[in-house]
């Protein structure tokens, strides 16, 4: 009994001085030194009626009066003395020290440390500690007293003399261990702090020794507990093995600074904890060891046997949760790490019982093994060196550095026999950075393993994600062992008795992933099998077996560009593998095949050598990881490069004079892919013989005359004939100068300057004397020259603008894209030069690209918008901020649209800035004049130039952060907000997008402010509508195809109008206004609030006086029926039919204004 009164005791005594000594922790750092302390909690606790309190104020105003009594200073100093001189008084009550305690611990952390001398600290912790000891102190009291014991030892004890700090920080250390949570967590906290000020003290830390080895008979036989069932904290429920695991936390907390050589004992005894069986203290002993590695230097024999420990723990887990299995693994890998850093004998003595330990976790769950996996392929990555010079099997199992390999070896090897399906994809990874990090090792190391794999894959589903891993892993064996080796395992054999062949699975696996292989290889031992399978399909009756032995042969044959990707002996076997191109020319199975390897090698020894832009990519296999690529590039070195471009020049002009003939014979779709091997070829053949083909093709079709000259006409004969045989030899020339484009376009890249101008020529003659169906070929052969030959584009800038502007425009789509691709080039070099001609001429092409971004079709839209962002977006980067930049040439020329005469130009200059000021925000910075420029149209009377500022003033309030926004508020609300009593054209549909944007940025406040009073009521609908709506995503976000949409739309309002290939925001998916859905009365009838009409009896008032918020009501009269239907005209149309607008106050009349939008 008497003990549950004790507890019932303290319980409420927490309660009640809880509220004091909190206070106190949490506002000790705001009372001030130099101002009285007891003055300060009269003011702060005056008024409060809570005991605690009071029994405060009354403890600091009896300071206060001893202080005045002696006519001592009201400072932090003389309280404290006070304070320790009033504790050591033995008829206090448990209320008196307590708000002793709580004054103190407000009073101590703002004592100059000049104030208080060693000895003195030392004496008041000496008085301090039997206060704090006593029974019948609360938790909140003695959490105070150890709070103060802790700054008098940091602050103001000798930390150089153990015997002035000693009794308070074995108090401290006493308390850390407490079975009060509060009590416990603030000693631990101030004996951290001790033990940083201590620097590495002897006895300190021989005192936390000490503590440990009085508790580790315990706590060895806590570890070796069976786990038994029932609550989990069931194993500890006594105190002295819940003083262990506190102990521990001290541990983990203090070991950082203790000394190194206590240090080093405290972390054997820890690692006699690390059973392999889990325990209670497992957690709590891999943190301690865990913190031990925050310490500036480990000593060399601690991590070797935290290492052994660790490994011997994870190499028979059983039952231990998952997060402390992870946290042993990474604990694990530190160790290691700082082994390989510290001492490389050490290290490799320990790395076989570490990867063998993580390697045996590989068949956990799905978390455990992939923590295991990816540890295990970074050690094999960055720490494993492979002895590439050894050979033999005995070799390797003599060598140390090996010895860890052999036996992550052996474990796999014993993973795989124990499964009964696919290995999980961890295994596999590791499998396959072994694979990578052994090469051609791999052949002795891991055979087995490819042998046990190759099993499961006959076996596997192959829709199965399983069997994608499976194939991948395999496949890594393929470009590490090398083809031949592989197949030595696994030979591809055809048996002509029974025509089956063995081992096909492999490949569409060698396909994929091999690398540096040997040509030659393939010459010798798959062609002959190739064809061997070819032969016995002539002999086969049945059709199934005759066409699946023609699909292996075909695939074997594929086998070509894959053999071909960084090949070993390009220099040596090229004469026989050109021949073998040749022959095969013919076969219409090989013709894409051969164009890939050639594609293959050009490609990757021109990028080699530094000739091939990084952008090209080769069609062949690449490397699956950075090990594979590693080796790939260990293959070819420029040395190498140079030899096998040496050789393929050797053959280019007999292969490029072949393939161009096959070229000209081929149907459209065999076409792409060879014209890709040629232009590959042609890089590299000599331009003379590129030039002499493609001249010779000019001849036979009679392009030219014989004295190369291109002939004026079309016909090569004067004869007469008749009109349907005139079309058919139309058709037929327009053809062959399709072909002969496409395959002039093929050869650019390699050109000299001769064959650009021939190619350039034949281009003029094309855009001169043909229809357009070849014109598409010629201007994406233009365009070709244009980016690969600087030189020309630079030289012939203004022959090549009068070209273009010359030709007439088109609506065909393709067409148009890619003739704006050359004007796009031309821009750049004519804003790139200085010359006011050229100034003049980019003017021309940008007036058309202007004009198409009024284009009717949206087609022809989209493809001017994309012209003009590739255009800023070549000429914006580090000339963007220069005054006289192309950039800003640009921005200025289309800013010159602006005045025009024309409402059909000035409306597309503003759509162009609205793009270009979505895509590059900066604009609205760079030209501060744009926005006040654009604003003011907004007073003209062009409807369609009204529209498209409109848009643009979307764009603005859309792209501008709040605080730039805040700025132009006024400017812009005051300009748009008078169009919202225009209905017609969606202005008032786009005022109110505007405004809730300019709202949700700005506020409701500062939007209403700079409203004009006759618009207040306009506004206060708008705020109440968006106020109602159940969802304001839609005018929250911004669409940058809808924003060039709204500034460039054109024609009738009830026409979908769409940029960049989607529909403006005020349409929805059904074409109908999704400001009108939003908006519906809540009467559920659909009627729009912004398009309600009065009642009959209404209508009179309603047309007499409308405020600024309405707008005019329709009545419809009825015409003549017209083709069978009536139609009808509204009243408020004009003298042609055409609807008259509602305008704004200060806007002109809209009497004259055009269906098109001119004046």
């Amino acid at each position: 009994m008497k003990s549950k009164r004790s507890s019932n005791h303290h319980d409420d005594d927490d309660d009640t001085t809880t509220t004091t000594t909190t206070v106190a922790a949490e506002n000790e750092a705001t009372f001030k030194e130099d101002t009285d302390i007891c003055q300060q909690l009269m003011d702060r606790y005056s008024t409060s009626s809570a005991p605690q309190h009071r029994h405060l104020i009354a403890i600091a105003a009896a300071m206060k009066s001893i202080l005045e009594s002696e006519s001592l200073p009201l400072t932090p100093r003389y309280y404290f003395a006070a304070a320790i001189d009033t504790l050591d008084s033995q008829s206090l009550d448990s209320s008196a020290v307590s708000a002793l305690l709580t004054l103190l611990a407000i009073v101590v952390p703002i004592v100059r440390k000049e104030d208080i001398s060693a000895a003195k600290a030392t004496e008041a912790v000496e008085m301090l500690v039997p206060v704090v000891e006593r029974e019948e102190l609360s938790v909140a009291s003695v959490r105070c007293g150890v709070k103060c014991l802790g700054v008098l030892t940091i602050d103001f004890c000798d930390l150089d003399d153990w015997s002035s700090a000693e009794l308070g920080f074995l108090t401290i250390l006493k308390y850390s261990l407490d079975k009060r949570p509060k009590v416990r967590r603030c000693a631990q906290e101030c004996l951290e702090n001790v033990f940083k000020s201590l620097h590495f003290s002897k006895e300190a830390s021989e005192s936390i020794h000490s503590l440990l080895m009085k508790h580790m008979p315990e706590a060895i036989r806590i570890t070796t507990l069976k786990k038994v069932s029932g609550p989990k904290d069931a194993t500890l429920s006594k105190p002295e093995h819940q003083e262990i695991l506190h102990l521990l936390n001290v541990i983990k907390l203090t070991i950082p600074h203790i000394d190194s050589d206590v240090a080093s004992t405290i972390s054997s005894e820890l690692c006699k904890l690390l059973k392999s069986q889990f325990s209670p203290l497992t957690r709590h002993v891999i943190d301690s060891i865990e913190a031990m590695f925050k310490r500036e230097e480990v000593i060399i024999p601690e991590l070797e046997n935290v290492t052994t420990s660790l490994a011997s723990y994870l190499s028979s887990v059983d039952n231990s949760p998952s997060e402390i299995i992870i946290a042993a693994i990474n604990l694990l890998k530190h160790a290691l790490d700082k082994l390989h850093t510290g001492k490389s004998s050490v290290w490799l003595r320990n790395l076989p019982i570490v990867c063998d330990s993580i390697a045996g976790l590989l068949t956990s769950e799905a978390s455990i093994r992939s923590q295991a996996s990816g540890i295990l392929n970074d050690l094999f990555e960055h720490q494993l060196v492979i002895n590439e010079y050894l050979s033999t099997e005995d070799q390797i199992r003599d060598s140390k550095e090996m010895s860890v390999v052999v036996s992550t070896c052996v474990r796999l090897e014993n993973i795989l026999d124990s499964s009964t399906g696919i290995p999980n994809e961890n295994i596999l990874a590791v499998m396959s950075v072994l694979f990578a990090k052994l090469g051609a090792l791999s052949f002795i190391l891991m055979k087995n393993i490819v042998s046990q794999l190759s099993n499961m894959v006959t076996v596997v589903d192959k829709d199965n994600k399983a069997s994608e891993h499976l194939e991948s892993c395999i496949g890594s064996a393929v470009t590490a062992m090398g083809p031949e080796k592989m197949l030595a395992l696994f030979p591809i054999a055809f048996n002509a008795d029974d025509m089956t062949c063995s081992n096909i699975w492999l490949v569409p696996i060698l396909k994929s992933y091999v690398v540096g292989a040997s040509i030659g290889y393939y010459m010798d031992h798959i062609v002959p099998l190739a064809k061997s399978i070819q032969r016995s399909t002539r002999k086969v009756k049945k059709s199934v077996i005759s066409k699946d032995l023609q699909a292996l042969s075909c695939n074997l044959w594929g086998l070509l560009p894959a053999f071909c990707n960084y090949p070993t002996d390009t220099h040596k076997s090229l004469k026989k593998l050109a021949q073998l191109f040749m022959k095969h020319l013919k076969d219409s199975f090989m013709h894409e095949i051969i164009a890939a390897a050639l594609k293959v090698l050009v490609h990757q020894n021109r990028s080699v050598l530094g000739s091939e832009s990084d952008a090209v990519k080769s069609s062949a296999p690449e490397a699956h990881d950075s090990s594979l690529k590693f080796r790939r590039e260990l293959l070819y070195s420029k040395k190498t490069a140079t030899k096998n471009v040496k050789a393929l020049k050797l053959r280019s002009a007999e292969l490029l004079q072949a393939l161009t003939d096959l070229f000209i014979a081929s149907v459209p779709e065999k076409r792409s892919y060879l014209k890709d091997a040629i232009g590959c070829l042609g890089s590299i053949t000599d331009s003379s013989v590129t030039k002499d083909i493609f001249m010779s093709l000019l001849e036979r079709y009679q392009f030219v005359d014989s004295n190369g000259e291109f002939n004026n006409q079309d016909s090569s004969s004067s004869e007469v004939i008749d009109e349907k045989e005139d079309s058919l030899g139309a058709l037929k020339r327009d053809g062959q100068r399709f072909i002969l484009m496409e395959l002039a376009s093929s050869f650019v890249q390699g050109a000299d300057e001769d064959l650009i101008h021939l190619i350039y020529n034949f281009i003029k003659h094309t855009f001169q004397g043909s229809s357009t169906f070849s014109h598409r070929e010629a201007y994406y052969a233009l365009s070709r020259i244009l980016e690969e030959h600087n030189w020309f584009c630079s030289s012939q800038l203004g022959e090549l603008i009068d070209l273009l502007l010359g030709l007439k425009a088109t609506d065909n789509i393709p067409l148009l894209r890619s003739r704006y691709a050359c004007l796009q080039i031309l821009m750049v070099h004519a804003l790139k030069t200085s010359l006011d001609d050229e100034d003049t001429k980019a003017f021309l092409l940008l007036n058309e690209i202007i004009l198409a971004l009024k284009n009717a079709k949206e087609e022809g839209r989209k493809v001017a918008y994309d012209a003009l962002i590739v255009l800023s977006d070549s000429l914006r980067g580090s000339s963007s901020t220069i005054d006289d930049g192309p950039y800003q040439k640009l921005i200025n020329m289309i800013m010159g649209y602006l005045s025009g005469s024309s409402p059909h130009i000035t409306s597309g200059a503003v759509s162009a800035l609205s793009v270009l000021a979505y895509k590059d925000p900066d604009l609205f910075l760079l030209k501060p004049d744009l926005i006040s420029s654009l604003l003011a149209l907004l007073h003209t009377k062009g409807l369609e130039i009204i529209k498209a500022v409109l848009g643009f003033v979307k764009v603005l309030v859309s792209s501008l952060e709040a605080k730039d926004l805040h700025q132009l508020l006024s400017d812009i609300v005051g300009t748009i907000i008078p169009w919202s009593s225009v209905s017609r054209n969606h202005f008032r549909a786009k005022v109110i997008v505007i405004l809730e944007i300019v709202i949700r940025k700005c506020g409701t406040a500062a939007v209403e402010f700079v409203t004009p009073e006759k618009f207040r009521s306009f506004m206060k609908t708008v705020l109440e509508n968006r106020r109602g709506k159940a969802s304001s995503k839609e005018a929250d976000t911004v669409d940058p195809e809808t924003n060039a949409a709204d500034s460039s739309s054109k024609g009738t309002p009830k026409r979908k109008r769409t940029d960049f290939g989607t529909k403006p925001e005020e349409n929805n998916s059904n074409g109908k206004s999704n400001w009108s859905k939003r908006a519906r009365d809540s009467n559920g009838n659909g009627e729009s609030k912004w398009s309600k009409r009065p009642r009959n009896s209404e209508r009179s008032n309603a047309t007499n006086g409308e405020d600024e918020g309405s707008w005019k009501k329709r009545s419809f009269d009825k015409s003549p029926v017209v083709d069978g239907k009536r139609r009808f005209n509204p009243r408020g149309s004009n003298k042609n039919g055409k609807a008259s607008i509602r305008k704004p106050s200060f806007a002109s009349k809209f009497s004259k204004f055009k269906s098109n939008g001119k004046n």
